[in-house]
Parts: structure tokens; sequence; C-alpha cells
């Protein structure tokens, strides 16, 4: 019989959750002209709000004894732990710490999350499993990824 896992053989996996949240993109450094100049109508007083779709991507070498790269029932776990109880139904710039005192772009949003997981992921697994890449999609037309530093 062919040993598909003969060498070591790397591969990613995704795991997608949604989470909805609000944020008023506005910089207090700048002046009102030039806030609206910048964030047009999402630096609108009350903020607004998106129904994020988050992909979590993870690299690595296929486990041999279990056929994994990671078991996804416990990334849904960590998820819904890290991300979902963190961001859901919240207000991004007054109820989640690790965006305290920036704007809170999709784009900084991408790095707390990578942050959170890294260290969440490093303390579990071994090295042969990294966070590979966190990418957020805002709208249906619109994303960000980040792949760290």
């Amino acid at each position: 019989m062919n040993d598909i896992l003969e060498k070591p053989r790397k591969i990613y996996v995704t795991r997608k959750i949604e989470f909805n949240a609000a944020h008023r993109l506005f910089n207090p450094e700048l002046s009102d002209e030039e806030n609206r100049l910048f964030y047009g109508k999402c630096g609108g007083v009350h903020g607004h709000g998106h129904n994020y779709l988050l992909e979590i991507t993870l690299s690595g070498t296929i486990d041999r004894k279990t056929g994994y790269l990671f078991d996804l029932k416990i990334l849904k776990t960590i998820l819904e732990e890290e991300i979902v109880a963190r961001f859901d139904h919240r207000h991004l710039n007054f109820e989640v710490s690790e965006l305290a005192g920036n704007v809170p772009t999709t784009e900084l949003l991408a790095v707390a999350i990578w942050e959170i997981l890294d260290d969440r992921l490093r303390a579990i697994t071994n090295q042969e499993v990294r966070l590979h890449e966190v990418r957020i999609h805002e709208t249906g037309k619109n994303s960000v990824t980040y792949l760290g530093e």
C-alpha cells in the first residue's frame, strides 16, 4: 500500500466564523473635515455595523497518527472563545480593549485577531502548526488579509 505520508506534506486548513460588530472610523487627532475626507459616511457620529466573515488558516504538516493538521473542532472552540466572545455584538471603538486608542479599521482588527490567536495557538500546538493567515471580509466586496510579520 502507498504511504501517502511517507514524506512530510505542507498543508493549509481554514475555518470560517461570523461575528457582528459596530465601529466608527474617526481619528480625534484630525479635523472634522479631514475625518470626512478619509472616512466619509463610515465616520458617522453613531458608527455603523458589519456582518464580518473571518477566515483563519493554519499551516504545517499532517500528523501521521491522526491524519489531521489540526482538529477543526478544537479550532472552532478557540474561535468561539477568543473571537466571538470578544467581538460579537460589540462596538469596536468602546468595548474591545485590543483596539483602544486606535481607529478600528478592518486592517487593525485583522492584526489584533492575529495577535490573539497566535498567542493561543503557540501555547497549545507544536512548532509544526502555525497561524498562516487571517482574512476578514468586512462586506461582500471588501476584505483584509494579514499574514503576520
